[in-house]
């Protein structure tokens, strides 16, 4: 009988003992190596001069007043524009008059991105119709006459859909809503309606939330935000006129919800956007004062009054592709933050 090798015997204990030292690294009595956090997408550019392209698109529509041909132009183009980049679109029909006249068929536009991912679910908001009458014209010739709405409605309805481009490119680490309010600019001051006969679209779909949308934890509506400072500074302004592209809290929405207003002012102010101003401003009825009522945090980005507020000078020529910049950059940079 052949002998046994004692060189070979000690090579065999040592394989045996490696695989025991190795099944004992990996058994379940060990803990495993705890696993990175995810790492949130990298930010998309917001393109703003592709933004301003769409508010020269909607002021283009002509007035897009309640029952104007304009109107019903920029609601098909609005739809078109979001169907391929979101998860899903709902459009919100509904009934209703204003101080104005009516009932008018109006219709929410609201898109959803980013429908399967974890957190905080984020609503931005801004209405696409315009205001039937120039009320604040100086002339009163013109008073009658239905305004454009350049910065009054297409820019924030121009911010909203390149960040919607944004969204669709680079999907976000949270759901993000993106809601276009019909009906918000035929209120009168002391008309005895809700919130003077303005806001009509979103009260409405902050008291008859769809069912197939997730409801939102933050809300930041955008509303006047095109305004080009620098042509305002070389033409002059109206006395009492805000001449600059100014951004300060809104009353309503840093009271009640401070947190959120002071997470959208660090991310301006971190991207050096210094429209953005951390002082008190006016109150403003909105967009934003339906959520808050109905127990959202909701903040408003409004720059009140500029100098061509309800008048027919409310034309592109007075609007900047670097004011949609500012407020645009700074929301898609709160968004991936995460």
């Amino acid at each position: 009988m052949t002998g046994f090798d004692p060189r070979t015997r000690w090579l065999v204990l040592l394989v045996f003992g490696c695989l025991a030292a190795g099944c004992t690294s990996c058994g379940s009595g060990s803990s495993p190596a705890p696993l990175p956090p995810p790492v949130p997408p990298e930010r998309p550019a917001f393109d703003e001069a592709h933004a301003f392209a769409d508010l020269e698109q909607q002021v283009a529509f002509g007035p897009r007043n309640p029952g104007s041909q304009g109107h019903q132009d920029c609601l098909a183009w609005l739809v078109h524009q979001l169907r391929p980049l979101a998860d899903l679109v709902v459009q919100q029909d509904f009934q209703a008059a204003t101080p104005m006249g009516g009932p008018y068929g109006f219709t929410n536009v609201i898109a959803l991105f980013g429908q399967d991912q974890p957190g905080e679910v984020w609503l931005l908001g801004a209405h696409w119709d315009t205001r039937p009458v120039a009320d604040e014209d100086p002339d009163p010739a013109n008073r009658g006459t239905a305004i454009l709405g350049a910065n009054d409605g297409a820019s924030g309805v121009a911010v909203l859909l390149e960040i919607a481009r944004a969204l669709g490119e680079v999907p976000p680490p949270c759901p993000v809503l993106l809601a276009f309010f019909d009906a918000e600019d035929s209120g009168i001051s002391g008309s005895g309606m809700p919130y003077m006969g303005f806001c009509i679209g979103s009260a409405y779909l902050a008291d008859d939330w769809p069912t197939e949308l997730p409801r939102p934890e933050k809300v930041v509506v955008v509303d006047l935000v095109g305004q080009d400072e620098e042509h305002n500074l070389r033409v002059g302004t109206p006395n009492g006129s805000n001449d600059r592209f100014d951004l300060p809290y809104e009353r309503y929405g840093q009271t009640a919800a401070p947190g959120l207003a002071n997470e959208v002012w660090t991310a301006a102010e971190v991207l050096g956007h210094d429209a953005f101003k951390r002082r008190a401003g006016p109150y403003v009825i909105d967009d934003h004062k339906p959520f808050l009522d109905a127990g959202y945090d909701a903040i408003d980005i409004i720059d009140f009054p500029p100098p061509e507020w309800h008048t027919v000078d409310d034309t592109p020529e007075h609007c900047s592709p670097d004011s949609l910049l500012q407020v645009g950059d700074t929301l898609l940079e709160v968004i991936y933050a995460g």
